[in-house]
């Protein structure tokens, strides 16, 4: 049930009825962007991509075009259906937001069932016969979330490839969702085309075409996969941010593969049942930013930042990442939603060789800082006793506090990066853990907008197997949300006016099934455009 102005305390109404008429007057007109979108690639120009390094400066152009454009489709709001939440607006409207990283798309037909909360999923799911009841229970409740969600942000996006049918996934989900979408291109997959122009002993792949080259269709293939954010609201306009380099996915994935780094995927498959394969890629990480037209919110938009950090990286390189994101949207004084996988696994998915693992213990410091206190403390078991207790204190909460050198958390400066960011107008993310916010009233930092579980956070990832949840399990998917500023509203009323609460994470709807859709659950989380009526708390008392 939506809270509205009845359930308020005398008095705020009034306030509420103020504000908000002061955001209707100030609000821009409804401007939609255009829909349209860069040009992809020829298959020639993909091989020629794949094959030849630096790509010719014409070529170079248009990657460049693709990499920085975002595809854009009002098309919904052009018909006039699903561009506004079907209820009447109000002051105490809810916006909600769903995050979900969707493994390419690979299970596309039970993606669109979960997200539109269709009776076909809950049907499917009675058939599994592992399925019991109170699971079915709570995976109907579930789909009944992400279906309520007005923004739904989406990473590891498919457009063209063949792994998911040449499929533009997320012209699909928009389509069935009657939603209007933003799709960024992150990478060009060119693994099969580069390992098949490396193996062949004719310079020109296409002669003697008669079908697939390389297995592929080259009618149909695209290579695209990147992230997309759908909205039920118009899209003013989207930009995309290129993001630090901290991982070469051309270069670095087309050097030999050393002994150790094979030992290590080799175990990986065997214990946990992933398979770590070898991409050939252009492009890397970025960012997304869209303006919504929400005439409900303080400035008539609302901005969604989504970033997808590198995970072939330390927790440093991910920090100047997110950094990177933050020095650019600091002018934007609309309110805001940050989300997306940041990855914060505490440690690096890079391939690793012994070379380089000799030299990351030479210099780092810690690692010597350690032996040194292990040696003149010589307690039996001293070492490995941190080493748990650290392994512990970091498991599902990468938000912990952190002892250098002996009980060392490195995500945390990330965190630690975003409680501090100050945008111009002097706005700051909500990093609140209030009980009565929190889903299942469980408070702690930033449990308002991200689940907390009986330890840190409700995870969002997970390897295929992970014995009983003792390993393998990290919270990576995130959401944080900055409240706007205005003159002429009182603070406290300001900051409860885009304040989240109930951030969860929806586990069953991915697993009901019988077998996961993807590596990935969906997160979701409610904002108030008006003041909620949950608690005093948002009203300064």
């Amino acid at each position: 049930m939506k809270p509205g102005l009845g359930s308020l305390p005398p008095g705020v109404g009034i306030l509420l009825f103020l504000a908000f008429g002061y955001s209707q007057l100030h609000a821009a007109p409804i401007s939609a962007a255009p829909t349209g979108g860069p040009e992809p690639l020829s298959f020639r120009e993909l091989t020629t991509l794949a094959s030849v390094d630096p790509p010719p400066a014409d070529l170079a152009r248009k990657l460049a075009d693709l990499l920085s454009t975002p595809f854009i489709s009002n098309e919904a709001a052009a018909r006039d259906s699903a561009s506004k939440p079907a209820d009447a607006p109000s002051p105490g409207h809810m916006l909600r937001v769903a995050e979900w990283n969707i493994n390419r798309g690979l299970n596309e037909r039970e993606i669109e069932l979960a997200l539109a909360g269709s009776k076909g999923y809950l049907a499917a799911a009675s058939r599994n016969p592992g399925l019991k009841a109170k699971d079915l229970s709570q995976a109907a409740r579930e789909i009944h979330e992400l279906a309520q969600a007005d923004v739904i942000v989406l990473d590891e996006v498919d457009d063209g490839v063949k792994r998911t049918h040449y499929h533009n996934v997320a012209r699909d989900l928009a389509k069935v969702l009657n939603m209007n979408y933003v799709y960024g291109v992150e990478f060009i997959e060119l693994d099969r085309i580069y390992l098949g122009v490396k193996n062949m002993d004719v310079e020109d792949p296409f002669r003697n075409f008669d079908g697939e080259v390389f297995g592929l269709d080259p009618q149909r293939y695209l290579g695209l996969e990147g992230s997309a954010i759908l909205s039920r609201y118009p899209i003013r306009g989207a930009r995309m941010l290129r993001l630090p380099e901290r991982y070469d996915w051309y270069h670095g994935e087309i050097k030999a593969i050393s002994d150790l780094e094979r030992l290590r995927r080799w175990t990986s498959q065997q214990l946990f049942e992933e398979r770590i394969a070898r991409q050939v890629r252009r492009g890397g990480r970025m960012a997304i930013v869209v303006d919504l037209d929400v005439p409900q919110s303080s400035t008539g938009v609302v901005t969604l930042v989504c970033p997808h950090l590198e995970n072939y990286t330390n927790p440093k390189g991910r920090r100047e990442q997110l950094d990177y994101v933050l020095r650019q949207i600091r002018e934007i004084s609309n309110p805001v939603i940050l989300a997306g996988d940041f990855n914060t696994t505490g440690r690096t998915a890079q391939p690793i060789n012994i070379r380089k693992e000799i030299l990351k213990y030479v210099t780092d410091y810690h690692f010597w800082a350690r032996q040194v206190f292990f040696w003149v403390t010589p307690v039996p078991g001293l070492g490995l006793a941190f080493r748990a207790a650290d392994y512990i204190k970091n498991y599902h909460d990468p938000t912990a506090f952190s002892v250098p050198i002996l009980l060392a958390n490195h995500s945390r400066p990330l965190f630690q990066d975003l409680r501090k960011f100050r945008f111009s107008d002097g706005g700051m993310f909500n990093f609140d853990g209030n009980r009565k916010a929190s889903y299942r009233h469980r408070g702690s930092t930033l449990a308002d907008s991200n689940q907390r579980a009986w330890k840190g956070f409700a995870p969002t990832f997970s390897f295929q197997r992970t014995y009983h949840g003792l390993v393998g399990e990290y919270k990576i998917d995130w959401f944080f949300v900055k409240s706007p500023r205005r003159k002429g509203l009182p603070a406290p009323a300001e900051a409860a006016s885009f304040a989240p609460f109930f951030g969860r994470t929806l586990p069953t709807v991915n697993t009901a099934l019988g077998s996961r859709i993807s590596d990935h659950s969906p997160i979701t989380v409610s904002v108030p455009l008006g003041l909620p009526s949950y608690g005093p708390r948002h009203l300064g008392e």
